[in-house]
């Protein structure tokens, strides 16, 4: 378990399955080469059909959202003057406060409702809407 934790892809818990199968025939008394061949095989299955589904379940598929991606699309208020020459301006959406600028060259005076249209870095572009 220790080792599955620094290795990425869930390959050591496989392992560990297949050696549990494979107690079945030494329980049993088989010989050893039918042992081997049934760790092999129960291995093998784990590893490339179960390992897939898990994986598959355990990916996010880029469906959900940040906060901060979560944000494009929403109205915001202008709290501090939007000036693209100076490179400053603050925006107010969902009661947290964000730098802001445009894509463009327009100036937003404060209390002006906007959109956040993009997220670069840590500042949301906005236009009026």
């Amino acid at each position: 378990m220790a080792m599955e934790v620094i290795t990425p892809g869930f390959i050591i818990m496989w392992f560990g399955l297949a050696t549990i199968v494979a107690a079945i025939p030494v329980y049993l008394g088989a010989p050893t080469s039918v042992v081997l061949i049934t760790f092999a095989v129960t291995l093998l299955i784990l590893t490339v059909f179960v390992r897939r589904i898990f994986t598959n379940r355990l990916t996010d598929k880029g469906g959900s959202l940040t906060n901060a991606s979560s944000l494009i699309g929403q109205q915001a208020v202008v709290v501090e003057t939007i000036d693209p020459v100076k490179a400053t301006g603050k925006v107010r959406v969902r009661k947290e406060v964000w730098s802001a600028g445009t894509k463009g060259a327009e100036t937003i005076a404060v209390d002006q409702i906007v959109i956040v249209k993009a997220l670069d870095g840590v500042k949301l572009l906005v236009a009026k809407e």
